[in-house]
């Protein structure tokens, strides 16, 4: 019988070990991207971001942040942010968490072609997000959504 308990012991550590596994991964981020099938991503060089209000200022830091980010990465990958006549519009969205201020539930980032000004690639983080100066969590989802663009064929 005690050979019985202490196995009993085991699996139930081994239980909670796993269940609190579970839960931590559960907060991790999940990236995904979507993109037009159809879209030629390989003349695009440049950038410019979206000034349509409806998709921005919900929270400017968190946007002049998203964006600092972006940049960084999209000027490792070629592409120069210009004024005018760009070949593709960045816009973005997120969710904050009510409760927690300093948390996005998601990130979208959507890049739009300018000669169809349609949607042709979508980047999404979703998960808890800290924003807040001490984390790097904003930056490795940037970082991370614009990983897979552009798309590769």
């Amino acid at each position: 019988m005690r050979v019985f308990r202490n196995e009993m012991g085991v699996g139930y550590i081994l239980a909670i070990i796993f269940g609190v596994g579970v839960i931590l991964v559960g907060c991790a981020p999940t990236f995904n991207s979507l993109n037009d099938p159809v879209a030629s991503f390989s003349t695009f060089k440049s950038y410019r971001w979206s000034t349509d209000s409806s998709t921005s200022r919900q929270n400017s830091l968190i946007e002049k942040n998203v964006r600092y980010y972006a940049d960084a990465s999209l000027k490792n990958k070629g592409f120069t942010l210009v004024p005018d006549r760009p070949d593709f519009v960045i816009a973005m969205n997120y969710e904050t968490d009510y409760y927690r201020p300093y948390e996005l539930r998601v990130l979208n980032l959507y890049v739009y072609g300018m000669q169809t000004k349609e949607p042709i690639w979508q980047g999404t983080a979703s998960g808890t997000i800290k924003v807040d100066a001490a984390s790097p969590d904003l930056a490795e989802a940037v970082k991370n959504i614009l990983m897979n663009f552009p798309p590769k064929r």
